[in-house]
């Protein structure tokens, strides 16, 4: 039986909860892959809750840069539809590899 989990967040620093908002704040007027994925997760759930939510995703992605002393290297703000066409490509290449023929449709094409 599947349980729904609570969306509630729990009590924490509140310096560095204020200070990851700012930061999220900072980079909704910014072109990258950081905005465009606070901008797909706040439409859903509405403009505070989305941003609590950015908020543990900024300090969870901070963490791992942290953990494995590695540099940032922005990866562009189309990254998410880049990767999703070449998942689609790839796909397309196995199956054709297996003998199946794809061809375009219309809506492609047009």
């Amino acid at each position: 039986m599947l349980v729904k989990k609570t969306s509630k967040t729990t009590q924490g620093n509140k310096a560095l909860k204020t200070m990851a908002v700012e930061c999220v704040l900072a980079t909704s007027r910014q072109n990258n892959r950081i905005a465009s994925h606070r901008k797909r997760i706040t439409k859903r759930p509405g403009k505070n809750e989305g941003t609590n939510r950015f908020c543990s995703f900024t300090i969870n992605d901070c963490l791992q840069h942290l953990k494995n002393r590695g540099t940032h290297q922005e990866l562009g703000s189309n990254y998410l539809e880049e990767k999703q066409l070449n998942k689609e490509l790839k796909m397309i290449e196995y199956l054709k590899k297996k003998g199946y023929t794809i061809a375009p449709t219309e809506q492609q094409t047009a």
